[in-house]
């Protein structure tokens, strides 16, 4: 069985009460993991799909580990949150908020990368048509997140880093943030961007068209499941690996899957994740070299307060 618990905007005790249980029905644990959700209720990720056709469980059972329970998070900090309470045991979440957690000495250890080359979409406002419009304005994303980093990258390759003001929100308030004209642009994750696009909000600039700023999502495990559980990552990794050889595959059926758990179109989705995102999640080489670059943004500005060894944060058998 698996079970989700939804979330949105709830407090911490009341989640921790939610996520208490570590017991499946059979008696043998459950493994807790938190999720990003973005424009939905529930969880559509590529975990959540393994999960619902039965090779995660398969995957797990050796480890002994008898259910998963899914809670889901509207971003990367509030997930780290619980983690360091404790009601989670792993999280799969964007890069930039998984090593921001990593470098405030949150106990966890990186072992795999879900979706590699995450877009965002910089989304704009009334009478803005392109990048140099935004000179003296004001654009906005979600602080600490893969759209933030793109963001902040962009503007420097643009020349336009100190000419433009960069503030905060969270995605379900940047409609209506770009109406009022409090903002001139918004850097949206995907699915959000395709969503206001198809409203017909103009798009000037996507990450996808500047290598090394899209996002990637990355599998974290928390100090004590790692030691609880020394082959979860290794069985974890596989899992999702062979999950993604079938969206590869024919990814038609996960689309049509994940349009129904989320309720958003199937054409979003598809847009949204490109089956060339989805793969083996086993970490190589050059997965650390961007966990080190993405690691240097955050201390460059200053959402991390030191470097660490990115190569030490690499979960047994989680490497390729």
């Amino acid at each position: 069985m698996i079970r989700l618990l939804r979330r949105a905007a709830v407090p911490v005790l009341l989640l921790l009460a939610l996520t208490a249980c570590s017991s499946g029905g059979s008696g043998t644990p459950t493994l807790r993991v938190g999720i990003i959700v973005t424009g939905s209720g529930q969880g559509y990720g590529v975990e959540s799909y393994a999960a619902s056709q039965g090779v995660l469980q398969r995957h797990l059972k050796d480890t002994g580990i008898g259910d998963v329970a899914f809670t889901s998070f509207p971003n990367g900090p509030n997930l780290n949150q619980a983690l360091k309470g404790g009601s989670l045991d792993m999280g799969v979440l964007g890069d930039t908020p998984a090593v921001s957690g990593r470098a405030a000495n949150l106990p966890t250890q990186l072992s795999g990368v879900s979706l590699r080359g995450q877009d965002a979409w910089l989304i704009a406002g009334r009478g803005i048509t392109s990048l140099n419009d935004l000179r003296g304005k004001t654009v906005a994303t979600q602080q600490g997140s893969y759209m933030h980093r793109y963001l902040v990258g962009l503007l420097q390759q643009a020349g336009l880093a100190s000419q433009v003001k960069i503030t905060f929100l969270l995605t379900n308030s940047a409609q209506q943030a770009l109406d009022k004209g409090d903002i001139a642009a918004y850097a949206a994750p995907v699915p959000v961007a395709p969503q206001l696009a198809s409203k017909g909000y103009a798009v000037i600039d996507k990450a996808s068209a500047h290598p090394g700023l899209p996002g990637n999502s990355y599998i974290t495990i928390g100090n004590d499941a790692a030691t609880k559980y020394p082959q979860l990552a290794q069985a974890w990794n596989a899992a999702i690996a062979e999950t993604a050889a079938g969206i590869a595959k024919d990814p038609s059926d996960y689309q049509a899957w994940a349009a129904k758990i989320s309720g958003l179109p199937q054409a979003i989705i598809a847009q949204s994740y490109p089956a060339a995102e989805f793969g083996n999640p086993a970490i190589t080489p050059t997965d650390v070299t961007t966990a080190r670059t993405t690691l240097d943004f955050l201390v460059s500005q200053q959402l991390a307060s030191a470097p660490f060894d990115v190569g030490s944060w690499v979960a047994p058998g989680g490497r390729a």
